[in-house]
């Protein structure tokens, strides 16, 4: 009994101690570099394209160009997410498809809309001298995405549709 205030004492002080004792410092480390899950060690997809859409040999795919879509609801181009807002063809393209193109086929209708999007070239992919085409059916429609792809002149809708197509005789793409 008589050693319990010396006993009462000494806890309080080793409670005291391990509140106040100092913590060692810790020196600022280097933040490790991001690493994606879905990209390799040098950035690319199992596809073969980095975040902004480039493969290792350098060409453009537009649908795996998702670096855009972090910080904007648009890319540059006028394009909405296409993995939220898929593309779509109205009545009026597949129309144009069959009349201007001869392709009957709504399946392939869809796989040549796509692959428009995917590799056909912007406004802001040609060279001064061949954005002419382009700016003309941009005043002609608007809000709307112009691209160029194997010949023809394909006018998509702010939210991804396809309105139209034309055939392109004036830029080689």
């Amino acid at each position: 009994m008589e050693y319990l205030p010396i006993m009462l004492i000494v806890a309080i002080f080793l409670c005291l101690l391990l509140l106040l004792r100092r913590k060692p410092k810790r020196t600022p480390q280097k933040p490790k570099p991001q690493i994606i899950p879905e990209y390799d060690s040098e950035g690319y997809n199992q596809q073969g394209y980095n975040e902004v859409g480039r493969n290792r040999q350098g060409k453009y795919n537009r649908y795996y160009n998702v670096k855009c879509y972090k910080t904007d609801l648009y890319s540059e181009e006028g394009f909405l997410d296409i993995r939220k807002n898929p593309l779509y063809l109205t009545k009026h393209a597949r129309e144009r498809i069959c009349e201007r193109m001869g392709i009957n086929d709504s399946r392939r209708m869809n796989e040549l809309a796509f692959e428009a999007y995917q590799f056909g070239k912007s406004k802001l992919q040609l060279m001064k001298s061949e954005r002419g085409i382009i700016e003309e059916k941009e005043l002609e429609y608007g809000d709307s995405v112009i691209l160029i792809y194997r010949g023809y002149c394909y006018v998509f809708t702010e939210n991804n549709g396809l309105k139209t197509v034309y055939k392109n005789d004036r830029v080689r793409a």
